[in-house]
C-alpha cells in the first residue's frame, strides 16, 4: 500500500468535520452565552410570530370569519384601557376589499401601534444588533419579522414607521460600530468565552475566520435592511462591509508576506494561522469579488479601484509565498537540515494555498488564481521528483547512511501525500510512491 493511501484511511477513520458555511441563510439565531450568567430573555417573541400570523391574515381575503381571527389572534396584546373591538365586517357583506380592511383595522390600529409595533421593534433590535437567541420552537426567523413590520406599517399608512426608523438606526450604528472596532485591531465587547475561535482584531489563530464570521453579519444586516426598506441606511453598511473586507485582505497579505521577509518563528506562525483559516479566507475573497460586481469602478494608469487592489495585494502576496515555500521545501527535500514539525508546517501551507486557489470559485474569479494553482501543482511535482532522486541515491550511497535515508523516506510520504491532496495523482505520483515502497523494504532489511 502506498503511504498517501495509509494516510487517507487514517483520515476518514477521523470524525467527519461540519461542512463549510459561505453565506449567511439568515440572521444569526443563536450565540454562545457567557458562563455563569443566565441567559438574557428575547423580547417580544409571541408578538413576532403573531405579527407574522397577523401580517398574512391581513394579505387574505377579508370576510367576516377572517375579522374574527384577526380579532382573537390580537386579544391577549390589548391593554387594558382598550374597550374590546367589536367585528364591524358582519354588517358590510358585499363591500369591496378595501372597505372591509379599513373597517377591520379602525378598531385593531391602536393595539398593533401601541403594543405589536413597539415589541417588534424590541425584538429585532434583540437578534439583529444584540444576537440574543432563544431555544423557544416555531419562532418565525427575523427576516420574517421583519417583513410583517413593514406590512403592518404599510396597512396602517405609516403609521409606527417610528418603529421601523429605530431598527434601521440601531442597526446602522452597530455596523459602524461593529466595523470601525475591527479596523482599528480593538477586541471585541465579548470575551474569550463568548468567541472561542479568537478575539476577532487580535493576531490568533482564528482572527480571519474571525473576521469572515463578522463579514456574514454584514450580509445579514445587509438582508435586514433591504427587507425594511431602508436604501440610505444600506448604502452605509455597504460601504462599511467594503472597507472590512479591504482590511481582512490586507491582514492576510501582511501576514504572508511577513514570512517571506523573516523566516522566524514569529513570521512563521502569523502566516500558519492565516492560511490555517482558509474556509474564512475563502470567504472574504468571495465578498470582495461580489463588491467588485456589485460596484464597478473605472480604472485608470493612476488609481485602481480600492476593492480591485486589496485583492490583487493579497494574490501578489500568496505568490511571493509560494515562492518562499518552495525554497525552503526544496531544499529540505534534497536533503537539507531542516526540523521536520517546521517541514511539516510547510507543507501545510502549500496545501492551503493550493485549496484556496481551487475552491474560490466565482464569476469574478481573477485569472492570476488559475496560473497560481498550475504552478503550485507543477513545482509539487518538480519536488516529489527530486525527492525521490535522492532517496535512491541516499540509499545506494556508500556509506550507507540510515539516519539521513528514513528522514528523506519521511519527507517523501509528506510529499506524496500533498501530491494525492492536490489531485496530482499523474506519473510524478506513481513513480515516487515506488521508489518510497522500495526504500523503505530497503531499511527495513537492512535494519533485520
Amino acid at each position: 500500500m502506498w503511504p498517501m493511501k495509509r494516510k487517507e484511511q487514517e483520515t476518514r477513520n477521523r470524525a467527519v468535520q461540519p461542512p463549510r458555511v459561505l453565506l449567511p441563510s439568515a440572521v444569526s439565531e443563536k450565540m454562545p452565552m457567557r458562563s455563569g450568567r443566565p441567559p438574557v430573555p428575547l423580547r417580544g417573541a409571541r408578538e413576532a410570530r403573531d405579527a407574522v400570523t397577523l401580517a398574512r391574515l391581513l394579505r387574505g381575503t377579508i370576510t367576516p370569519l377572517r375579522g374574527d381571527e384577526v380579532l382573537a389572534l390580537l386579544e391577549p396584546h390589548r391593554p387594558r384601557l382598550v374597550p374590546k373591538p367589536v367585528n364591524p365586517l358582519a354588517a358590510m357583506l358585499g363591500q369591496p376589499q378595501g372597505r372591509l380592511l379599513e373597517a377591520l383595522l379602525r378598531p385593531t390600529a391602536p393595539i398593533i401601534l401601541d403594543v405589536l409595533l413597539p415589541r417588534l421593534r424590541d425584538h429585532l433590535i434583540d437578534r439583529v444588533v444584540h444576537n440574543k437567541g432563544t431555544a423557544e420552537d416555531g419562532l418565525p426567523g427575523a427576516l420574517e419579522v421583519a417583513t410583517a413590520l413593514r406590512a403592518l406599517v404599510a396597512l396602517l399608512r405609516g403609521a409606527g414607521r417610528g418603529a421601523v426608523l429605530s431598527v434601521v438606526s440601531a442597526i446602522e450604528a452597530d455596523a459602524r460600530a461593529d466595523a470601525d472596532r475591527l479596523v482599528r485591531g480593538e477586541a471585541p465587547v465579548a470575551t474569550a468565552e463568548d468567541d472561542p475561535a479568537g478575539v476577532a482584531g487580535g493576531a490568533t489563530a482564528g482572527a480571519m475566520d474571525s473576521l469572515a464570521h463578522a463579514l456574514l453579519r454584514f450580509e445579514a444586516r445587509r438582508l435586514m435592511l433591504e427587507t425594511l426598506g431602508a436604501t440610505v441606511a444600506l448604502r452605509d453598511v455597504v460601504y462599511q462591509s467594503r472597507r472590512l473586507t479591504r482590511h481582512a485582505l490586507r491582514r492576510a497579505a501582511e501576514a504572508m508576506d511577513g514570512f517571506g521577509a523573516d523566516r522566524g518563528i514569529k513570521a512563521l506562525h502569523a502566516s500558519l494561522a492565516t492560511l490555517a483559516s482558509v474556509d474564512g479566507l475563502l470567504v472574504v475573497a468571495m465578498r470582495n469579488l461580489d463588491d467588485q460586481e456589485e460596484h464597478r469602478e473605472e480604472a485608470n494608469a493612476f488609481v485602481e479601484p480600492a476593492d480591485r487592489k486589496a485583492m490583487n495585494d493579497c494574490l501578489s502576496a500568496a505568490w511571493r509565498l509560494s515562492d518562499t515555500l518552495f525554497d525552503l521545501v526544496g531544499k529540505a527535500a534534497n536533503g537539507g537540515d531542516l526540523d521536520e514539525l517546521l517541514f511539516e508546517a510547510l507543507l501545510r501551507q502549500l496545501r492551503s494555498l493550493h485549496q484556496f486557489c481551487t475552491d474560490l470559485d466565482h464569476a469574478g474569479r481573477p485569472a492570476v488564481l488559475d496560473t497560481l494553482e498550475r504552478r503550485l501543482a507543477e513545482r509539487s511535482r518538480a519536488l516529489a521528483g527530486i525527492a525521490g532522486e535522492r532517496l535512491v541515491g541516499i540509499l545506494l550511497a556508500r556509506p550507507a547512511d540510515p539516519a539521513k535515508a528514513r528522514r528523506l523516506l519521511a519527507r517523501g510520504q509528506s510529499l506524496a501525500q500533498l501530491l494525492y491532496d492536490m489531485g496530482q495523482d499523474g506519473d510524478e505520483l506513481e513513480a515516487l510512491a515506488l521508489r518510497l515502497v522500495v526504500a523503505r523494504d530497503a531499511l527495513n532489511h537492512a535494519a533485520a
